[in-house]
């Protein structure tokens, strides 16, 4: 008997998949993250491209009831981190009544309330007793998990670490999600968790890795994908199931495929059809992230027109900063000399820009993909390097930059 699936269920770009969840088994990731785990008695930081898979991961192995969530990206302040922090664990703010058998402790986790109220012990979880909060979890054995914890304010990272530390000597596990080169803020911010840390870091997916998303999904729609098109998608995925998933989702779209066929099918998209699941995924998910970043900060005099060798419009200097990042590859960590390079073949001798205007250039493409972008930052220019982290615009650049250029 056909099982009928939604193909938004089956392909999940963004959420947590389960038809096309991939466990990656070669890399041992779920065991490494459970040994952690299990060890306990530190902070946990797991580490990956933007896009990797990280929380997707971490979900898995610890499963949603098993955990409360905080997203780093929604943080400015600590009162911020543990309002967002009882929100998901569902506590009340008030007094808990404890003086019957009918008092509770949230909605969700009513473990051990008998108990309390047996013993006439009355508990406050409010943003003012953060210990009240972190006792509970560890009482009840739920993790906490800080997705995006390097997107948070360095004063507020301080802050929460140093209110986990004697929570996580007692037993409390505590998981931080961030991208690679801001692995180690935990310890930034706190030396004393030192030898309280252990990494576990997710490498970017291998092409074989992201071709058993088609290969779990499709079959279950009822639909059998050339070959081809398959490497094609696990190719452009610059190493993100994300944008594999979005692929899938798309080509499933194209052949107006809503749920599982009743009778299975054979579908080769031609080379035409790919290319406009291509240009749709990068309008959608790179080109405004793109357009902020070309645009600049408001200037109040007219920017440099500054001449392409090849006679193409001009370009000012963040156009032309953006596009000399795009004939990297773009990479996903580029040193200025490279840049300089690039923009060495892109522009006339007299209208390459100086190193301090290049990293003026960044330093202010760094400033709005914090500040005006939301979510993780798209890149960060650090101490003469770029940092992309996000698949989505790298993936835009080199597309776009393929067929009808950037300029």
């Amino acid at each position: 008997m056909i099982e009928y699936l939604k193909t938004k269920n089956v392909f999940v770009a963004g959420g947590m998949p389960s038809v096309t969840y991939v466990d990656r088994v070669a890399l041992d990731l779920e065991k490494k993250l459970r040994t952690e785990i299990r060890d306990g008695y530190k902070v946990i930081c797991v580490t990956g491209p933007t896009k990797s898979g990280k929380t997707v991961l971490t979900r898995h192995v610890l499963g949603r009831d098993s955990s409360a969530l905080v997203n780093g990206g929604q943080v400015a302040s600590s009162e911020e981190f543990w309002s967002l922090l009882l929100q998901d664990l569902r506590l009340p703010e008030s007094e808990t009544e404890t003086g019957s058998e009918q008092a509770s402790i949230g909605i969700r986790y009513l473990v051990s309330a008998q108990a309390k109220a047996s013993e006439g012990v009355t508990q406050t979880f409010n943003n003012n007793n953060k210990k009240t909060m972190l006792e509970f979890m560890r009482d009840n054995d739920l993790a906490l998990v800080v997705d995006d914890f390097h997107y948070m304010p360095t004063n507020v990272q301080r802050e929460v670490i140093r209110s986990l530390k004697s929570e996580i000597f007692e037993g409390l596990v505590a998981i931080l999600i961030a991208v690679p080169h801001r692995a180690f803020d935990a310890i930034g911010v706190e030396r004393e968790m030192e030898g309280r840390f252990a990494h576990v870091e997710i490498p970017a997916w291998f092409v074989s890795e992201l071709k058993e998303i088609p290969q779990k999904g499709f079959p279950n729609l009822g639909m059998q994908v050339s070959s081809s098109a398959v490497e094609e998608f696990a190719e452009e995925s610059n190493g993100s199931p994300l944008l594999m998933q979005r692929f899938c989702s798309r080509l499933c779209h194209h052949y107006n495929i809503e749920e599982t066929l009743s009778d299975p099918k054979e579908f080769n998209p031609s080379s035409n059809a790919v290319e406009e699941i291509f240009r749709d995924v990068a309008s959608q998910f790179g080109f405004p992230t793109f357009e902020k970043l070309a645009k600049g900060p408001q200037s109040r005099s007219k920017r440099i027109d500054r001449r392409q060798i090849s006679n193409e419009k001009a370009l000012d200097i963040y156009q032309a900063v953006l596009r000399a990042i795009a004939n990297t590859g773009p990479k996903e960590k580029i040193h200025y000399n490279d840049i300089r390079d690039e923009l060495r073949k892109i522009l006339v001798d007299s209208d390459v820009p100086q190193k301090h205007e290049v990293s003026s250039a960044l330093g202010h493409m760094s400033g709005i993909a914090k500040d005006e972008i939301q979510g993780e930052p798209v890149l960060e220019w650090s101490d003469d390097f770029l940092y992309l982290t996000d698949p989505f615009l790298m993936f835009y650049m080199r597309w776009s930059q393929r067929s009808s250029g950037l300029g």
